[in-house]
C-alpha cells in the first residue's frame, strides 16, 4: 500500500506548478490573446483593403468596419484571457478589451492622428471593453476539457 501512495504523491507533486510557473504561463497566455486579436485585426483590414481595391466599394464604410473589427478582436482577446483565468471571466475580458483598445489608441496616436481622446476614440475604447467582456464571458464558460 505504501508504494502505491508514494507513487500517487509523486504524481501529484509533478502536476503541481509553482506560483512563478503559473504566473509566467498566465502572462504568456494573455500575450497570446492580444497577439491573436491583432492578427485578426490585420486580416480584417487587409481583406477590406483588397475589397476596396478590386471592387466598387467605397471607403465610406471604413469607420463602421473599424469599430466592428475592434469589437471582434477585443472579444477574441477577452476570450483567450478568460480561458487562462480560473474565474471572473467578464473582468478578465473587460481588461483584455481595455488593453487592446489602449494599445490601438497608442498606435493610432503614433501614426499621426494625435493622442486626444475625442468621441470616436472614446467610443472605440468603450466598444473594445464591451467586446472583451462578452469574449470573457464566453471564454470562462467554455473552459478546456
Amino acid at each position: 500500500m505504501e508504494k502505491k501512495e508514494k507513487k500517487q504523491n509523486i504524481k501529484k507533486r509533478e502536476n503541481v506548478k509553482t506560483k512563478k510557473e503559473m504566473g509566467n504561463s498566465q502572462i504568456l497566455c494573455m500575450l497570446k490573446g492580444i497577439v491573436m486579436a491583432y492578427a485578426v485585426t490585420c486580416i480584417i483590414f487587409i481583406t477590406y483593403g483588397i475589397v476596396l481595391t478590386y471592387t466598387d466599394v467605397t471607403e465610406e464604410k471604413l469607420p463602421l468596419i473599424a469599430l466592428c473589427c475592434t469589437v471582434i478582436s477585443a472579444g477574441i482577446a477577452g476570450f483567450d484571457w478568460a480561458r487562462c483565468a480560473k474565474a471572473r471571466g467578464i473582468l478578465w475580458g473587460i481588461l483584455a478589451g481595455l488593453a487592446y483598445g489602449v494599445i490601438l489608441f497608442v498606435l493610432d496616436g503614433i501614426a499621426g492622428s494625435g493622442f486626444s481622446v475625442v468621441g470616436s476614440k472614446g467610443l472605440m475604447i468603450l466598444l473594445a471593453a464591451a467586446g472583451g467582456g462578452v469574449g470573457g464571458i464566453l471564454g470562462i464558460n467554455m473552459k478546456k476539457g
